[in-house]
């Protein structure tokens, strides 16, 4: 898996480099979408298959498995981000990016830890996250001036 992940990598990192560009979108936002549905895409396999049985164990199965794979993703990559960022001593300058991260995260955590069913009507706010952390990123740069 490691040697996968290195070998694609790179032509991921060009390939949001590249889009970036040609869509005049920064490219952060470019790859904090793409990024997470490319890392995730054998959950998301997983996760319809179970889905698609319709059962009530396999739908809380299926939410069990996203909400742990999002809480784990966020706070193992930030975790390795904020430790190569303190022992290189590199700038820190995506304070609005981590804490939109952390609030996020918290908020799934909390509601993935807080149950062992989840009725469909949470997969709503869950979702809305998504966006709303984006849009607060934006809102955090562009209005507040946090980098």
């Amino acid at each position: 898996g490691s040697l996968l992940a290195a070998a694609f990598a790179d032509p991921l990192v060009n390939s949001i480099n590249g889009f970036a560009q040609a869509s005049q979108i920064p490219p952060f936002f470019i790859a904090f979408v793409f990024t997470p549905l490319a890392s995730n895409a054998s959950e998301l396999v997983s996760s319809i298959s179970f889905a698609q049985k319709r059962r009530k164990r396999n739908i809380s199965l299926t939410f069990s498995q996203i909400y742990g794979a999002v809480t784990m993703n966020n706070t193992l990559c930030l975790g390795i981000f904020l430790g190569l960022v303190y022992t290189r001593g590199l700038t820190w300058d995506f304070s609005s990016e981590v804490t939109a991260i952390l609030i996020t995260t918290f908020f799934v955590g909390v509601l993935g830890g807080s149950r062992m069913t989840f009725p469909s009507w949470l997969s709503l706010p869950v979702l809305v996250l998504y966006p709303l952390s984006i849009a607060s990123i934006a809102f955090l740069d562009n209005v507040l001036g946090w980098h």
